[in-house]
């Protein structure tokens, strides 16, 4: 499934914040620094492709929802890692990754995991958990 970078911020951002304390749609905005109804209108589209649902006001994503975001996860943390082996600055390069983790196919970051001998966390000691 091919998402933008929006739905890629949207996708984190909710995913981040667990099922245990979802956001309201006005707290989701505000995080994001977007309006109401633009995040009205992202839901509806993450909604349509079965990658996000409301349940009492709150917006959560679903079991290929929490899939999509484990995966941009896994792809951040490994490109990231990636970077800063190579010598870009830890904070330059996790920016940098948020602008591509979403698009590089899974293969090619199992590829790129094995080739950096399978490294149990990202260089911010975060936990790289293959999918």
């Amino acid at each position: 499934m091919h998402i933008t970078k929006k739905e890629r911020d949207y996708i984190v951002r909710i995913g981040q914040r667990g099922d245990k304390f979802p956001f309201k749609l006005s707290e989701l905005a505000k995080s994001l620094g977007v309006s109401e109804p633009s995040t009205f209108e992202m839901i509806q589209r993450l909604k349509k492709v079965g990658l996000a649902e409301t349940k009492g006001g709150m917006v959560i994503l679903t079991d290929d929802g929490h899939k999509f975001y484990r995966e941009i996860v896994m792809a951040h943390r490994t490109l990231e890692t990636l970077l800063f082996n190579f010598g870009i600055d830890l904070d330059l390069a996790c920016e940098e990754c948020s602008k591509i983790d979403y698009l590089v196919d899974r293969e090619v970051i199992m590829k790129l995991l094995m080739k950096l001998n399978a490294p149990e966390f990202c260089p911010h000691g975060r936990l790289i958990k293959m999918i």
